[in-house]
């Protein structure tokens, strides 16, 4: 993938570079990149198609009983991995995370580490759990800024999100190097077919040190207000609220 240098993405990216309130710190960024491919992401693809490819087929042959007595096909969160579409539409993902995070390595990524939807009624959940999530450190900033509205209009000019096909990362915790010590997190790709790009946006909020020699505080994620119930996070799982 191709970063995209974006003037008109810099001022809410140096909004989102550090936030602090109280005992926490919100950092975030907003990155556009070119779905037109390097050759560095050309190799990648090769290898990563081939590999998810092979795994496929593996998978449907160890499940082909079980797939013929329900009539269907190995899925994930992708559609059928078996198409070459689902496959490349995976490999954006994880070149964007190599891009975007230049120190870690995505390449073994699974596709279960992602959800995919798409439409109207989807891209408004996700704007209002991203202004949910975001409200504090709107409040924080002053209402002369409106980080939130500055931060939609400038995702609604960059790839018009309700054209788009809205993914998440939401990976493994015990094996994710950007959840670490975070006390939550979220990353959503908005990727528009039409434009043929990809716009990053990842956000974390982590606990600051207090006092001489305090360590901030780390482990698991927990919700917007504090709590450690998981199942409550809105931004983890949409599939409830869709229910």
């Amino acid at each position: 993938m191709k970063f995209l240098e974006t003037p008109s993405l810099e001022y809410v990216n140096s909004l989102l570079d550090s936030i602090e309130f109280g005992d926490q710190t919100i950092s975030g960024k907003l990155e556009a990149y070119s779905c037109k491919m390097t050759a560095d992401d050309k190799r990648l693809f090769r290898s990563l198609e081939q590999q998810h490819a092979d795994s496929s087929l593996s998978r449907s042959n160890s499940l082909i009983e079980g797939v013929q007595s329900h009539g269907g096909s190995p899925s994930s969160p992708f559609g059928d991995l078996t198409d070459h579409q689902m496959r490349k539409k995976l490999v954006h993902l994880i070149a964007t995370l190599n891009a975007s995070y230049p120190d870690y390595d995505f390449s073994t990524a699974k596709a279960d580490s992602f959800t995919w939807k798409t439409g109207a009624e989807y891209m408004h959940m996700v704007k209002n759990a991203i202004m949910t999530t975001l409200a504090e450190a709107d409040t924080s900033l002053g209402s002369s800024v409106n980080l939130c509205e500055q931060l939609w209009q400038q995702i609604e000019a960059e790839v018009a999100p309700v054209e788009c096909d809205i993914f998440s990362y939401i990976p493994d915790l015990d094996s994710d190097p950007l959840s670490d010590g975070k006390i939550w997190s979220f990353n959503y790709f908005f990727y528009n077919h039409r434009m043929k790009k990809v716009l990053f946006f990842t956000c974390s909020c982590t606990r600051r040190s207090v006092g001489l020699g305090g360590a901030a505080e780390s482990g698991r994620r927990l919700g917007p207000d504090g709590d450690g119930d998981e199942e409550d996070d809105m931004f983890f799982d949409f599939e409830e609220e869709e229910n």
